[in-house]
């Protein structure tokens, strides 16, 4: 009867370490990405998302908008030009100009030209504010 009761609480700690272990690598069920600027945890088993906003977790909302429409309708109120062949032009220029653009696609391009852009145009905003003031 001893040995029976040795072989159960060996196997039972064996098999509590193999489900530690599985759950610790194989299936966690939070994971954290850095998005932008923005550092946001993922449930894993139901799909829910926050976003850390002061020190503190809030739950983010998913809407599901169409996007492309708005973008076509702001398109339109700003009266921003839609050619696309201006900006592939452009963007060949620029490739042209310098070397170390030219293994980037044309929507990382895009991407960092708009990253870059508005981090400027923030920065010029504040400290005119601030010297204005």
């Amino acid at each position: 009867m001893s040995s029976g009761k040795t072989s159960f609480g060996i196997g039972l700690v064996i098999g509590i370490l193999i489900a530690v272990i599985f759950l610790y690598y194989f299936a966690p069920r939070y994971s954290t990405i850095k998005s932008g600027e923005d550092i946001i945890k993922q449930d894993k088993w139901s799909g829910d998302s926050w976003e850390l906003e002061d020190g503190q977790w809030k739950k983010m909302m998913n809407f599901s908008r169409d996007w492309e429409k708005i973008d076509n309708v702001l398109m339109d109120v700003l009266h921003l030009p839609r050619e696309d062949e201006v900006r592939s032009e452009a963007l060949t220029l620029l490739r042209q100009k310098d070397p170390i653009l030219s293994d980037l696609s044309d929507q990382d391009l895009l991407e960092r030209i708009k990253l870059v852009y508005s981090k400027e145009i923030l920065v010029n905003m504040y400290l005119t504010a601030i010297f204005a003031s």
